[in-house]
């Protein structure tokens, strides 16, 4: 990647917040609107996700919460997060989990929709 395209790429960049609170996974953008995308499992000490949307995604076998974040972090893509803040409600109207002191990683995502994954994220 040249530095001109890593310069327009950071400019094109939007930040969205993934948390991990009460056994779902939600995501927060710029706009402060908060969307639930799925579930979040523990089994036998080992965390996993599902994510709803057409496309399901699933994966498990990681140590925390937070490594199951970073791995949503380097799988989904602006276009996906896009649709799902397009198509579902927004939690921050006071239904909200509260998210003080839950594991949460922020990532930057490329809204050129390229449809490639992270462009950085703070694990």
């Amino acid at each position: 990647m040249t530095a001109s395209s890593l310069s327009q790429a950071a400019r094109a960049a939007q930040t969205f917040t993934l948390y991990a609170a009460g056994g779902r996974v939600y995501a927060s953008n710029v706009r402060d609107k908060l969307i639930d995308l799925g579930e979040l499992t523990e089994a036998q000490g080992r965390y996993g996700y599902v994510l709803d949307g057409g496309d399901q995604v699933a994966r498990d076998g990681f140590p925390s919460p937070e490594d199951a974040l970073a791995d949503i972090a380097g799988t989904v893509t602006f276009l996906y997060l896009d649709g799902q803040f397009t198509a579902l409600e927004d939690l921050s109207d006071g239904r909200s989990p509260d998210l003080s002191d839950v594991p949460q990683i922020q990532v930057s995502l490329d809204a050129l929709g390229h449809g490639e994954p992270a462009i950085a994220a703070d694990i």
